[in-house]
């Protein structure tokens, strides 16, 4: 038969363990920006464009993420100088918050973005005419000679369109999608011959378990979590992102700006 004193040493040890991790995922880990780099093979990657780099932020959530992550994120990213950078929606939920957006992201110049779904709260307001973004919504463009860039709008609030997205992308370029949630890949067809999507949203899960995992995934993140995947007809990398949303905590999940580098396939 265990003790009194053993068992209220073992029930304080454990108050203290759950103390000490709710401290680190307020406190500390929200703040511990981790760089992912990551090489994507793309078979048709011309020999000029062979090394060609991705800067990569998404879910700045600045109403719920310190103003100072955020920037330094920003800064961090701006100077690796990737050939372009992109922010992947989720910026704030309140148009109010557009100009503290701006100044934490201005280190990047003016990046290639898209909506997220907290963007979408406000339908009465244009985001894209309070943030200093390139805003791709079911559109795109040349970013150099042999690469199209283009950006759907948010798959859960909006009406992303895969076809008018591609639509003026030129036969024989390096396809490279830009989506706020991950798992619009099941959207993607052969015949639309993305090489690689980028996407946010997700978090990583925000709050991960040992043993289980992302505590839990929003709508649309589920398949794509985190990381580089294989979807059926191309690669998806899902950053895990710069802020929180709902609580601002994050677990075993730490913060994420990332370096893509295309490589071509050896």
């Amino acid at each position: 038969m265990l003790s009194p004193g053993f068992v209220f040493r073992m029930v304080l040890l454990l108050i203290l363990a759950g103390l000490a991790a709710a401290c680190w995922a307020y406190f500390v880990e929200p703040r511990m920006i981790a760089l992912e780099r990551v090489s994507v093979p793309i078979d048709s990657l011309p020999d000029d464009l062979d090394g060609f780099t991705i800067g990569v932020m998404a879910d700045l959530h600045l109403d719920t993420t310190p103003f100072s992550t955020v920037k330094r994120a920003a800064e961090r990213l701006a100077n690796l100088n990737p050939d372009i950078t992109v922010v992947l929606g989720d910026l704030a939920g309140d148009p109010l918050l557009m100009d503290s957006v701006n100044e934490a992201i201005k280190p990047l110049g003016r990046p290639y973005g898209v909506i997220g779904n907290w963007d979408r709260w406000w339908e009465n307001e244009s985001i894209r005419d309070r943030v200093n973004l390139h805003m791709l919504v079911n559109s795109g463009l040349t970013v150099v000679p042999g690469i199209w860039l283009g950006g759907v709008d948010d798959a859960l609030l909006g009406n992303p369109s895969i076809e008018q997205t591609l639509a003026e992308a030129p036969t024989d370029a390096v396809r490279i999608l830009l989506a706020h949630e991950p798992d619009i890949a099941s959207m993607v067809k052969a015949e639309h011959r993305v090489s690689l999507q980028i996407s946010g949203h997700s978090h990583g899960g925000q709050v991960r378990l040992p043993l289980k995992g992302p505590v839990l995934l929003p709508p649309l993140g589920i398949e794509y979590p985190a990381g580089l995947q294989e979807a059926p007809t191309h690669w998806v990398y899902t950053t895990r992102g710069v802020g929180m949303s709902h609580i601002p905590i994050r677990f075993l999940c730490p913060p994420e700006i990332t370096f893509i580098t295309l490589v071509k396939k050896r």
